[in-house]
């Protein structure tokens, strides 16, 4: 069974976070500040509406973020009891039993390594869906053992979780002394990079993915100079991503392609690369096509596959197949103008099928209410009604596989970035 995260309601949310602002307030030396006063005044409220398991998980992070300033205790040398406990906390965090699992850190955290005891808190948290917390821990954990960089990356992609803004500013200052660190941090730090730059002016993207090239260019070498068997392949296969992202951004498809490739070489499963070469390549090759029902096996929640192989499957004639890929696309998310689109192919596919009329028109009125502005909607809308029924002939206007290849990248990015 899947772990799920704590349930996050107004006012547990509102302590957690008070609960963290007054630690950095007392970490800053400011505990009997006016703005440490406000913070306590501010979770009276809050407390009283608190159950008494919410209570005790509150009190209880307190005391674990109080521990990040105090003195950790003396090291005591592992026992087999010691060590039966931290094995339970493993498997109560894998079952998904978040307090048990920190109690158990929190009564033999003098036994365990004080980086590894916050990284495991940290990850914690972060399973339990609090990545803001889980940022404070995965950053001590780094403070404690400065020279294991896999706790920064933590650090980074927590924190970007819960503060986006504080995260690119972390990304950039690695960036701009990429020298410094490990590639995972650098892969991470161009990551959150990639992603705030997408949301700004196509200038402002531009300039960012050729600064970004140079660097992530420096971090593959740093990983393939790695021995082979200590090379962490998530970061190398995320840089390798990256740099087919920048270029496929900056329009330059062939150097998209060969990183893509490079990337499924390592990760033959990973459906964002599986998606973002079977666009490119679509209406090219026929291993778009490969791509992209791959991508389905692996249950990509991405809508493009379905779109993909629904035009093919459309200009094909394969209309049962056509509308199945449509009727899963309409339930996922996609702008205005691909579910326009899509509700357009349904209506064809289903004319084709000779489903009846009421439920072909409804297919079109959804494409036009979608899209007004979709002129080939309404020609093909007007085309049917105008049609003898059932449709024995070829009555359609449709795009070119190149057309809808050009309008999903563009689509694409525009998802990519909202």
């Amino acid at each position: 069974m899947a772990s799920k995260p704590l349930t996050m309601n107004p006012n547990y949310t509102a302590m957690v976070r008070g609960t963290r602002e007054l630690h950095q307030l007392v970490a800053d030396g400011k505990d009997d500040s006016p703005d440490a006063d406000a913070v306590r005044d501010a979770t009276d409220g809050p407390w009283e509406a608190l159950s008494e398991i919410e209570r005790n998980r509150v009190r209880n992070l307190s005391e674990d973020l109080y521990s990040l300033v105090e003195q950790p205790p003396a090291a005591q040398p592992m026992t087999p009891q010691a060590q039966a406990k931290l094995n339970d906390a493993f498997e109560a965090r894998q079952r998904g039993e978040w307090d048990r699992a920190l109690d158990l850190l929190r009564v033999w955290r003098a036994y365990i390594d004080p980086a590894l005891v916050s990284y495991l808190r940290g990850s914690i948290w972060l399973e339990a869906g609090d990545p803001g917390t889980a940022a404070l821990f995965y950053e001590h954990a780094f403070k404690c053992q400065g020279d294991n960089q896999n706790y920064l990356a933590m650090f980074l992609y927590a924190l970007n979780l819960a503060d986006p803004a504080a995260a690119r500013n972390r990304a950039e200052q690695i960036l701009h002394e990429h020298g410094k660190y490990s590639p995972v941090v650098v892969s991470r730090a161009a990551d959150i990079k990639f992603m705030s730059a997408r949301t700004t002016s196509e200038a402002e993207a531009h300039r960012v993915f050729e600064l970004l090239e140079p660097i992530l260019k420096s971090t593959l070498a740093e990983f393939e100079q790695q021995d082979p068997s200590k090379i962490d392949y998530k970061s190398y296969v995320m840089a390798l991503a990256l740099l087919g992202f920048s270029y496929e951004f900056l329009g330059k498809w062939q150097a998209a392609g060969e990183f893509y490739s490079r990337g499924l070489q390592l990760d033959p499963y990973n459906d964002a690369l599986l998606v973002a070469r079977g666009i490119l390549l679509y209406g090219t090759s026929p291993r778009a096509l490969s791509d992209l029902d791959m991508a389905i096996r692996t249950g990509s929640p991405l809508i493009w596959p379905y779109v993909f192989l629904a035009h093919h499957a459309l200009l094909n004639g394969r209309f049962e197949e056509c509308r199945r890929l449509c009727d899963r696309a309409l339930n996922m998310n996609g702008s205005a103008a691909v579910m326009s689109e899509v509700s357009e192919w349904m209506a064809i596919a289903q004319a084709g099928l000779g489903f009846p009329a009421e439920m072909v028109r409804a297919s079109f009125d959804n494409a036009i209410r979608l899209d007004s502005s979709s002129e080939r909607a309404k020609r093909n809308f007007a085309a049917f009604e105008a049609a003898h029924k059932p449709i024995t002939i070829n009555i359609w206007e449709t795009r070119s596989p190149g057309a809808v290849r050009t309008s999903g990248l563009a689509e694409r990015r525009f998802a990519m970035a909202a």
